[in-house]
């Protein structure tokens, strides 16, 4: 059986681990910001379903992402919680 030092250690490796992520997740984002402002720009003035259908993809995407990065987030408080308190 592990000693609570031990799961601590492997919390904090994991946190580490998911604030790398983070890191990345925001990269991601940056790019995806890239990507619809220069799809905007593109499709400014047309009325191509296809282009408005991937301008609406690209956003969801996007969300999902900012979800994923709050999500980690809340994971790594909550974890960081257990270990003050463990």
């Amino acid at each position: 059986m592990s000693s609570v030092e031990d799961v601590k250690l492997r919390v904090a490796a994991t946190v580490s681990q998911t604030g790398d992520a983070l890191i990345r997740l925001r990269a991601v984002g940056q790019t995806f910001d890239e990507a619809l402002t220069m799809l905007r720009l593109t499709a400014a003035g047309t009325v191509s379903p296809t282009l408005i259908d991937a301008i609406s993809k690209l956003e969801q995407a996007r969300e999902r992402l900012n979800e994923a990065h709050t999500l980690a987030t809340g994971a790594i408080g909550d974890a960081d919680a257990w270990r003050a308190t463990a």
